[in-house]
């Protein structure tokens, strides 16, 4: 039963990539500062170099828009990669 419990928690967790025209380690921190604490966030890796934010997420939760617009809503600009 603890089997199917843990499997059906699991297939809820969905994950985007998102290309953002972030710059710095401080647009960095302001990312990691405010989406992170977004309902149903389970994961978030910011990568500067790249200009990428990754997002792990409880789907029963929140989606893609949610999250897109919780970026945008910082001032950066979001597109969702494949």
């Amino acid at each position: 039963m603890k089997l199917l419990i843990t499997l059906a928690l699991l297939a809820a967790f969905s994950n985007v990539t998102f290309v953002t025209n972030l710059s710095c380690h401080k647009c960095a921190q302001k990312i990691e500062e405010n989406v992170a604490f977004e309902k149903g966030v389970k994961d978030l890796k910011v990568n500067v170099k790249e200009k990428t934010v990754y997002i792990q997420y409880d789907s029963t939760k929140t989606d893609v828009g949610t999250l897109t617009k919780a970026i945008e809503k910082l001032g950066y600009q979001v597109i969702e990669t494949k």
